[in-house]
């Protein structure tokens, strides 16, 4: 029988996803399941495995937005904890591996199919070298990968969300204290996020003297397809700081292999994302414009990324 490894996945709130991978290739169908609690968590992990006819599995392998501490993965909204102890009890196995979730993306990034990425800057790749991954949902997350020179990768885990957030221009000055007037403190989680896109909808109306109308990040996208200047601006500005953060991280990395862009929020930003408008900004630097310009990046156009990536642990 072929051996098989459940990966699991509870970075996006209360859904949970889960699916099995047999080793080397990539998962199958997830299965999603609405965890408000560790109680609802325990009864979708059975259910799922019930409808599988309790497969005998390898090992687990566990994703969130937090990392590892201690064996244990913690859930950011709440609180609630998955350890490597109970879930080795529960499954029978030895082998469970918990990671941040941008983590387990990275990984993914090399096992990608050409449709499941879109071009934003064609770029000369070099090879393996170092790739990176980053992108707005809840928070803004970044991880890498680094290469061994023999055809494998090891991923690094990053924190850049909480680097500080830089303005290039009046407005965007403008725009950063108003962040820092409503928020008390700026990263560049505070802008790029849903919250930080709601926030930025609010402050851009505030600074034309107009009350800005409580809509979601969905909403505001929706104003923006229909030519609504401040909903269209939100947008520039979350493109021009995560195309700073990129160039900043690929800089430092030396990230020539190439950069994803994932999250949710890109995906909601969709078709109204302007790639000239990030390459214009990512390469824009006095000295290594050329540099930045030979770095390809791609949007990535994938659900459950993650999965895929916490599979390679296995490989």
């Amino acid at each position: 029988m072929t051996e098989q490894v459940l990966v699991c996945d509870f970075s996006k709130g209360a859904r949970v996803s889960f699916a099995l991978a047999e080793i080397g290739r990539r998962p199958g169908e997830a299965a999603t399941f609405i965890c408000a609690s560790r109680a609802d968590f325990d009864v979708a992990l059975a259910h799922f495995l019930d409808a599988h006819g309790h497969p005998k599995l390898k090992g687990a392998a566990v994703s969130a937005r937090r990392s590892e501490e201690n064996g244990r993965l913690t859930r950011l909204e709440d609180g609630m904890e998955i350890t490597r102890e109970d879930l080795r009890a529960a499954l029978d196995i030895q082998r469970v591996n918990l990671v941040n979730c941008f983590v387990a993306r990275a990984l993914a990034m090399p096992k990608l199919r050409r449709g499941e990425r879109i071009s934003v800057q064609e770029g000369q790749p070099g090879e393996e070298t170092v790739m990176l991954v980053l992108g707005p949902n809840y928070g803004l997350g970044n991880a890498a990968l680094l290469s061994d020179g023999a055809g494998g990768w090891t991923a690094l885990p990053g924190e850049g969300g909480h680097s500080s957030l830089a303005a290039k221009t009046e407005r965007e000055w403008q725009v950063i204290n108003g962040l820092r007037d409503l928020r008390g403190g700026v990263v560049r989680e505070t802008a790029m996020s849903q919250q930080g896109f709601r926030d930025l909808w609010t402050i851009l109306h505030a600074l034309d003297d107009q009350t800005a109308p409580e809509l979601s990040p969905a909403e505001i996208v929706e104003r923006a397809r229909s030519g609504d200047a401040t909903a269209c601006e939100v947008i520039h500005l979350t493109t021009v700081w995560l195309a700073d953060m990129a160039g900043d991280i690929a800089l430092i990395m030396s990230a020539t292999s190439g950069i994803y862009l994932a999250g949710a929020l890109m995906d909601i930003i969709g078709d109204t994302f302007d790639a000239d408008v990030f390459a214009a900004r990512f390469t824009e630097n006095p000295s290594f414009s050329g540099f930045l310009g030979r770095i390809p990046v791609w949007r990535t156009a994938v659900t459950d990324m993650e999965l895929i990536g916490l599979a390679t642990l296995f490989d």
